[in-house]
């Protein structure tokens, strides 16, 4: 799946985040949310870099993950500026640099944008197995919604689920906006 990901051209990515920007500026749940946490794109991945900007310009309430490596912990932080707060984190990833870390308390978010490898219609996530992502959606209040941002060649039939795991409500591709199945605040109902 990386590698497919990763054959599409630059002009073929930003392309398609354009589409896809484009429905979820559009989409009821993101504009309903006041706090919404974003991943920070890698060169490879559906770029929220211009979603953000827009958010903010929309008055929304921005923050991005803060890693903790050794704790394995996401730290929210409440971005103002991307210009002048970003700095390469672990694995080259943007994060706040320290300085302009402000922290962004948990019941202050509605909508966390998922990065993904892989994903199925059900929301299960296929992640880079690290678990950071899990353990962070674990702690959010039941009533956040967890959306995906995928390009279509990411969304396959299938994808084994663990009972760590935690889905996603919905996913927004350049050709479509999928509801996944049965979930509560992204945590599967077995």
């Amino acid at each position: 799946m990386l590698q497919k990901r990763r054959s599409q051209s630059s002009e073929e990515i930003e392309r398609k985040s354009a589409l896809i920007q484009n429905k979820l500026l559009t989409f009821s749940l993101f504009l309903e949310g006041r706090g919404v946490l974003f991943y920070l794109a890698m060169k490879d991945e559906v770029q929220t870099r211009p979603i953000i900007e827009r958010a903010l310009a929309m008055g929304k309430t921005i923050s991005v993950p803060l890693i903790e490596k050794g704790e394995r912990e996401i730290l929210p932080s409440i971005l103002k500026d991307p210009d002048k707060e970003l700095t390469p984190g672990p694995w080259g990833i943007l994060e706040p640099n320290r300085k302009s870390c402000r922290p962004c308390p948990l019941e202050e978010i509605d909508v966390v944008i998922v990065p993904g490898v892989a994903f199925d219609e059900a929301g299960n996530r296929l992640g880079f197995g690290r678990g950071f992502y899990d353990k962070f959606l674990r702690k959010l209040p039941g009533r956040v919604n967890f959306v995906a941002l995928a390009f279509e060649l990411q969304v396959v039939g299938s994808l084994p689920f663990r009972s760590h795991d935690v889905a996603v409500n919905y996913i927004i591709t350049e050709k479509r906006i999928i509801q996944c199945g049965e979930s509560i605040g992204g945590i599967r109902c077995i």
